[in-house]
C-alpha cells in the first residue's frame, strides 16, 4: 500500500513540483536577459569594434615596418620606386585585412613620412 502511494502519488507531485521549480527558474533568466539584452549587445559591439580597431592597427604597424625595411634596402641595391613597391607588396601580402586602396595610401604615407625625415 505504502508502495503504491509513493509510486501513484508522491513521484507524481515531485515530478510537478521539480518542473514549476524550474519553469520559474527559466522565466526569471528570461527576465533577466531581456531587461539586460541591451547593455549585453551594446558591449559585444564595443568589443567587436574594439577588436577591428586593433586590427586595423595592427595592419598600420604592419605596413608601415615593411615601407620603412624595403626603403633601407632599397637604398643599399639602388631599387627604383616600382621596384620597392612590389617588395612592400610581397612582404605584407596576406598579413592584414585592408582593402588595396588602404595599403596603397598607407604605403604612400609611409613613404613620405620616410622621404621628409631625409
Amino acid at each position: 500500500m505504502e508502495e503504491q502511494i509513493i509510486n501513484q502519488i508522491i513521484v507524481p507531485i515531485l515530478g510537478v513540483v521539480f518542473n514549476i521549480i524550474i519553469g520559474i527558474i527559466a522565466y526569471y533568466v528570461k527576465q533577466f536577459y531581456n531587461k539586460n539584452k541591451n547593455v549585453i549587445e551594446l558591449q559585444e559591439n564595443q568589443l567587436k569594434q574594439k577588436i577591428g580597431i586593433d586590427r586595423y592597427n595592427q595592419d598600420i604597424v604592419i605596413i608601415k615596418q615593411a615601407v620603412a625595411a624595403v626603403e633601407q634596402m632599397g637604398k643599399e641595391f639602388n631599387w627604383t620606386g616600382e621596384m620597392k613597391n612590389s617588395k612592400v607588396l610581397a612582404l605584407i601580402e596576406g598579413k592584414t585585412g585592408l582593402t588595396d586602396e588602404e595599403i596603397y595610401n598607407v604605403i604612400k604615407a609611409a613613404v613620405l613620412k620616410i622621404n621628409t625625415l631625409k
